[in-house]
């Protein structure tokens, strides 16, 4: 983290540290100064239709051209219209961080769900060239044609919680949020992504605006909105011990968050 002051940037400092260094921290953080929001994008949690959303809405804004022409325009962050924190300057994203009149937003899912989207596109045997999966397979030194099921996988987070750190896919809502730092304004649900988003995207914009649907657009479905995956009791009772922070997150959340803004929010 050579590139934020321990000193000068000390709430970037802190959300770097827990996100786990500069690269999630530039991946997975969208903001926009003049627009006065933060993102905090966690995989397999309505992120991608977030992000879309917010690049062709801040586009339309500014005056810009932006026409998606496949999905990974939407995760590239060297063009994205929305800069990360490296892009806009840790400085900026520091004071952003404690500004009372900037959103900071972000969405979560049910961890059940979240983990069989997640199973099913990074870590199944039709993924054999993603990512994710090669990195984790390498680390336990399995073959990467091995038939993991999704019961295996969330075994072996319960008992390697260091995989948590290898695939950002894998990590907790609770630590991509930075959750016990961040004073977030808004946290929406995936479940309900249509009216959450809906209504945060109208107080950044002041306005409706169109939404990104990676289905309709290029009929893939990265986030597992439409997924019909069995989750059977022996699995998700593992996922639940695998990811007992975010299940009690979710119950914080509900508390704090009784319909997505934080408790004393002019939207509240």
């Amino acid at each position: 983290m050579a590139n934020i002051s321990k000193t000068k940037h000390a709430m970037a400092y802190e959300v770097c540290r827990l996100l786990g260094g500069l690269e999630p921290l530039n991946y997975f953080t969208h903001l926009q100064h003049h627009f006065g929001f933060i993102y905090f994008a966690v995989p397999a949690a309505a992120n991608i239709r977030t992000i879309g959303s917010l690049n062709l809405a801040t586009a339309q804004a500014m005056g810009l051209e932006l026409e998606y022409k496949q999905i990974s325009q939407v995760y590239n962050r060297q063009t994205a219209i929305i800069p990360n924190p490296n892009m806009e300057g840790y400085a900026v994203f520091n004071e952003m961080l404690d500004d009372p009149e900037v959103i900071r937003m972000a969405f979560l899912r049910d961890p059940a769900s979240r983990f069989a989207a997640t199973y099913r596109n990074m870590f199944s045997t039709n993924t054999l060239r993603s990512m994710p999966r090669q990195k984790v397979f390498d680390y336990l030194g399995i073959p990467i044609t091995e038939n993991l099921t999704m019961l295996d996988l969330a075994e072996l987070v319960m008992e390697e919680p260091v995989l948590k750190q290898i695939s950002p896919q894998l990590r907790s809502q609770r630590q991509m949020l930075a959750f016990d730092f961040v004073d977030y304004t808004f946290i929406g649900r995936h479940e309900r992504w249509d009216e959450d988003f809906a209504r945060v995207s109208h107080d950044i914009f002041g306005r409706e605006i169109e939404t990104f649907d990676p289905v309709k657009a290029f009929n893939v479905d990265p986030e597992g909105t439409n997924m019909q995956i069995l989750i059977d009791d022996e699995t998700r009772a593992a996922i639940k011990r695998a990811y007992p922070e975010d299940y009690e997150m979710l119950d914080e959340v509900d508390e704090l968050y009784p319909n997505g803004y934080a408790a004393g929010h002019e939207n509240a």
